[in-house]
């Protein structure tokens, strides 16, 4: 839960960083789709940071609670995986391709978005899991 939280802390920082750097430093580099898409990116960066937050707190919850807390902890570990994922791929290529926009590697950015739904399917999994109270 430690690492989970720290990793969790260090993504909202970094998408208030590079959020403020965008509509500030690099402005003058993108065009009005780039700065849309810088935009779509940094709301995505700290939505799943907040998502992998929500991870971190649900830890103990989970651990507690569940029917089978190693089971039901490891789907929860896959859930935080797949929004680091999700953080990487969607919002880190949007913020690339923000700033170049012929990068070969946008293909990639779909695989953003696919594994973040995953992160919250997957979280119903953990949520089936707990036991009625």
């Amino acid at each position: 839960m430690r690492i989970l939280l720290i990793i969790a802390a260090i993504s909202g920082f970094l998408a208030v960083a590079i959020g403020a750097s965008g509509s500030h430093a690099l402005a003058p580099y993108m065009d009005e789709v780039g700065k849309d898409l810088f935009d779509r990116a940094s709301l995505y960066h700290h939505l799943l940071s907040l998502a992998l937050l929500g991870c971190a707190i649900l830890w103990p919850v989970v651990e507690a609670n569940a029917s089978d807390p190693a089971k039901a902890l490891k789907r929860l570990k896959v859930s935080a995986a797949l929004f680091l994922a999700g953080i990487f791929l969607f919002s880190g290529l949007l913020y690339l391709m923000a700033i170049f926009p012929d990068h070969p590697v946008k293909f990639l950015i779909p695989f953003g978005g696919l594994s973040s739904m995953l992160a919250w399917l997957n979280l119903i999994r953990v949520a089936m899991t707990l036991k009625k109270a």
